[in-house]
């Protein structure tokens, strides 16, 4: 993998969290695959292409732009990096935790994420 995986992190958190539109287009485009797969656990939805991508990054910024977003957790295995999230208000009250397993190609890009939801 081209990036460390703390320097990959980093961006691909900045990727969900930027809040200007074309910035965080630029983010997800640059670091996605075009055929990248993001399979989400709850909601259960599949979401495929990077465009479809971007589109379902901006409608959960939107929803969710007021909470704050960390990595607990990085643990980094061949092309697969587990980042485990936690979701929390302002005033620090966790409202949610997850995982997601980022598998990136041979360039180094996102082709699929497996998102987990509800973990403790």
């Amino acid at each position: 993998m081209a990036a460390s995986a703390a320097n990959f992190a980093d961006e691909y958190l900045r990727s969900w969290i930027e809040p200007d539109p074309e910035r965080r287009r630029d983010l997800i485009t640059s670091m996605w695959a075009p055929d990248g797969r993001l399979t989400v656990s709850s909601p259960a939805m599949v979401v495929e292409g990077v465009d479809r991508i971007v589109d379902h990054v901006a409608s959960l910024y939107d929803a969710l732009k007021d909470l704050d977003f960390v990595y607990d957790q990085q643990i980094e295995s061949g092309d697969a990096l587990l980042l485990r999230w936690s979701m929390s208000t302002p005033a620090g009250e966790l409202v949610k935790r997850g995982v997601n397993i980022v598998f990136r190609n041979a360039q180094g890009r996102v082709s699929r994420v497996h998102m987990f939801m509800g973990v403790d």
